[in-house]
């Protein structure tokens, strides 16, 4: 009897072991079955919703998971609708992100009224670039107009008077005496890009190279200036465009010195963080530490550099995490006189009332 209660306690106990010693199941991780939408804050076939597209393309398969990413479109307002929404009902669940860009940012600084977003709150990803230089350019038969203020004005389109190209043009008014004027309420880059090629808009600008070049091969424009791009304290012409003079180089002469000049580095320092990807506030560090590694290994990849090179720009730069929140900030943090400069002058001519 003692035999038989030892054999059942002894069953009983490595019974027990063998059961401690079984592994335990392997976690799924965290995004496996799920989707990702992306919502995209301009309309599509412009350079916000191309970046985006191309980065939703590679994005999940650096994602342990590999979860689906949906796009979704919400433009409007320079970008302020997709972000208001954005910032007030997405879910800190790593399952919303935000592909917007520096309009948002010129807006948050220079247009508070319109504005229910705090991007210094948002969880930035990365950021791509695309060269920190617009290329503006005008259709053939306005360009005498340009120069002559008793011509009819040449008339320019804009999404909200905020994208970081209109410093040329508004302080080419100021300081060329540029016969310039502005209509304001297009929905994005392609709208925009479609009023200009029926004719509806004089001048217009972009960084998106392939925009670019489809628009100056069509031969009804030509290329007047680009901003540059501006590294250690100077501006650059663009590699793919050596023969666009820079803004600065257009003003010659009449380049401003003091707080007017400082009021046009303001206004194009968000051109700095260009295109960007952003998790909700209060997103958790994990779940946004997955998606910043996979967006570094997405920058990593040849056939990304290859296609964002040959749609986007030889010159784009990416960065990642604390990086594009650092740019972010940066931007955000301008001097209050140079931004009261510039509100002055979009009051003088009619962007802003």
């Amino acid at each position: 009897m003692k035999r038989l209660v030892y054999c059942l306690l002894a069953t009983t106990l490595v019974a027990g072991l063998l059961v401690g010693c079984a592994p335990k199941p392997v976690e799924a991780p965290y995004y496996e079955g799920k989707t990702i939408t992306m919502v995209v804050s301009s309309a599509p076939g412009g350079g916000t919703d191309t970046t985006g597209r191309i980065i939703a393309s590679f994005l999940p398969q650096y994602i342990p998971g590999n979860p689906t990413i949906v796009v979704s479109n919400n433009p409007g307002g320079g970008g302020s609708v997709a972000n208001n929404i954005f910032y007030e009902t997405a879910a800190p669940d790593g399952l919303t992100l935000l592909q917007t860009a520096s309009s948002t940012v010129q807006l948050q600084i220079r247009s508070p009224e319109v504005v229910k977003y705090d991007i210094t709150k948002y969880r930035p990803i990365g950021n791509i670039c695309r060269s920190g230089s617009s290329i503006l350019m005008i259709r053939k038969e306005a360009l005498p107009r340009l120069t002559d203020p008793n011509a009819e004005p040449v008339v320019c389109g804009s999404k909200a008077g905020e994208e970081t190209w209109q410093s040329m043009l508004m302080w080419g008014r100021e300081f060329l005496g540029w016969n310039v004027r502005w209509i304001l309420g297009y929905g994005g880059d392609a709208e925009l890009a479609l009023a200009f090629e029926r004719g509806e808009n004089d001048i217009t600008a972009t960084e998106n190279r392939a925009t670019i070049n489809n628009i100056i091969s069509g031969g009804t424009a030509v290329a007047l200036c680009q901003t540059g791009v501006y590294r250690g304290g100077e501006f650059a012409r663009r590699s793919d465009f050596p023969d666009v003079p820079t803004f600065e180089e257009t003003l010659g002469d009449k380049k401003p010195t003091g707080l007017p000049w400082e009021a046009f580095l303001v206004w194009i320092a968000p051109s700095m963080v260009d295109k960007f990807l952003s998790a909700p506030p209060n997103t958790p560090d994990e779940y946004v530490s997955i998606l910043r590694n996979a967006f570094a290994e997405v920058c990593k990849d040849p056939k990304f550099i290859e296609e964002m090179k040959n749609i986007v720009s030889e010159e784009y730069i990416a960065s990642v995490g604390e990086d594009t929140e650092r740019l972010i900030k940066e931007a955000v943090g301008a001097p209050p006189e140079a931004v009261a400069y510039a509100e002055e002058l979009k009051v003088k001519f009619g962007i802003k009332k």
